[in-house]
């Protein structure tokens, strides 16, 4: 796997909150809430997939939106309060 080293950094931060810094400078922060092989899932801050209106925003990835690892440049654990 080529991204290995991110992989683990990922899964090390499973369900906190994280900000994500892409090779592109895009910025992503919400909740870390699945690592796969290749896309790492973020709730964005705010929102709740449990409920039917942030299941249906989100909709079918029910984890959050994805996030390639290729993709991404840093990853960070962020308080709560950001």
């Amino acid at each position: 796997m080529p991204n290995q080293s991110i992989y683990s950094q990922c899964c090390g931060l499973l369900k906190q909150p994280v900000e994500i810094r892409c090779h592109d400078g895009s910025v992503h922060r919400g909740i870390l809430t699945r690592v796969d092989e290749r896309n790492a899932y973020v709730q964005p801050a705010g929102t709740d997939l449990s409920s039917s209106p942030g299941l249906f925003l989100w909709g079918s990835w029910g984890w959050g939106y994805p996030i390639a690892l290729a993709s991404i440049a840093a990853i960070l654990a962020i308080g709560f309060f950001w």
